[in-house]
């Protein structure tokens, strides 16, 4: 593949998978290596596994069928199965907002924005890039900020990896069963990828002359790219709370208090991986619950962007000196969110073997075992979540 059809081809799931290392997982990251330390580590990265394949599945059928996974559940099943895939995915995706926006507050307060303000500034950055009805313009932003965030991971992080004897730690106890479950929700499932990857790739990949073949193959590297890095980024958080032991993450100024000169550091990626999130969530929410219903024309996705964005922005503001009740909250709900995602993924992975539909692009029954054995997997995580609530 040449590197213009690879400059041309990027974007899609590179957006959706940089999205899963949001504000929540950030600060869950360092929440968990607070209480761990690297005993976690090991996890986050095979975490990289079932996240690649679940996402590779979905990227195939939207580069494939030209097609988001709601349009494809509503045309081969139903309108009824399609709302009950996604319907859930909404109500999860207005929680995310929340964590977003909280997130974002907490990084103006870090870089000495007033967060009120902050909140405000970035609201209206929101609208502008959604009211902008260019999703190319769209995602060469959300490139941008992806790129903001790595880069800050980078220069926050110092030279504090070192091997223990404790590294590939594991433990039954009910905390760490948690913190197990609340790594798998935050990492592998955000309901909100699922939809954003095969929705964003289906618009973009329709309007390139590149075969099949190519797309399928970048769908891909990209995939496993994104999920690698994601995933660094994570660690990287991570290694960031075994240094500040004792604070709450979610309290500012503990925060600043702890980085020391890093606090800003700290602030841009709060503020890049949640805006990021953010406008990731607002257009699969959109795409999602439209497609299902097949009115998925542009006033309808503001109508749904209205529905999630401003409560959630008014509720932060209005609360905003109760972030930690927010975040157990939204831990609690990454723990069960591989429930929420059964159902669509249980169809995303019988849509991908079907030949009709997919062709000589169908999964083999050996890559269909593959993913189904890795979709149980996460959903037991899930369970573990329930269990242990």
């Amino acid at each position: 593949m040449s590197i213009r059809d690879s400059i041309r081809l990027f974007g899609p799931a590179w957006i959706a998978l940089l999205a899963d290392s949001d504000a929540a997982s950030i600060l869950g990251g360092v929440s968990t290596g607070e209480e761990y330390g690297y005993k976690l580590i090991w996890f986050v990265l095979i975490l990289s596994i079932p996240l690649f394949v679940i996402q590779e599945a979905v990227g195939r059928l939207g580069a494939v069928t030209n097609s988001g996974v709601s349009k494809l559940v509503r045309q081969y099943y139903s309108k009824r199965v399609s709302l009950l895939s996604t319907v859930p995915i909404f109500f999860v995706d207005f929680f995310t907002y929340l964590s977003e926006y909280s997130g974002i507050s907490i990084g103006c307060y870090l870089i000495g924005i007033n967060p009120l303000i902050g909140l405000l500034l970035f609201f209206t950055l929101h609208i502008m890039i959604i009211l902008s009805k260019n999703y190319e313009i769209t995602e060469k932003i959300l490139i941008l900020i992806s790129l903001t965030m790595i880069i800050s991971s980078l220069i926050i992080i110092e030279p504090k990896l070192y091997f223990t004897k404790d590294i590939f730690y594991f433990s039954t106890s009910k905390n760490f069963l948690f913190f197990l479950a609340v790594n798998i929700g935050a990492v592998v499932t955000p309901p909100c990828m699922l939809i954003y990857q095969s929705s964003a790739t289906a618009l973009k990949y329709s309007e390139l002359s590149i075969n099949k073949s190519k797309k399928v193959r970048w769908v891909n590297l990209e995939t496993l790219a994104g999920s690698l890095v994601t995933e660094l980024v994570i660690v990287f958080s991570e290694i960031i709370g075994t240094g500040i032991l004792n604070i709450d993450p979610t309290n500012a100024q503990q925060l600043v208090n702890a980085l020391n000169q890093f606090h800003y550091i700290f602030g841009i990626i709060l503020i890049s991986s949640g805006f990021l999130t953010l406008i990731v969530v607002s257009l699969s929410s959109a795409w999602g619950v439209l497609e299902a219903l097949d009115k998925n024309n542009y006033n309808n996705v503001i109508k749904i962007y209205i529905i999630e964005s401003i409560p959630a922005m008014i509720i932060i503001a209005l609360l905003s000196n109760n972030f930690s009740e927010i975040f157990d909250f939204v831990l609690t709900l990454l723990s069960l969110s591989p429930l929420v995602i059964a159902i669509p993924a249980i169809l995303i992975g019988i849509l991908i073997r079907n030949k009709k539909i997919m062709k000589e692009f169908s999964y083999t029954k050996s890559r269909s075992i593959l993913y189904f054995i890795m979709l149980s997997l996460v959903i037991i995580g899930g369970i573990i979540g329930l269990l242990y609530l």
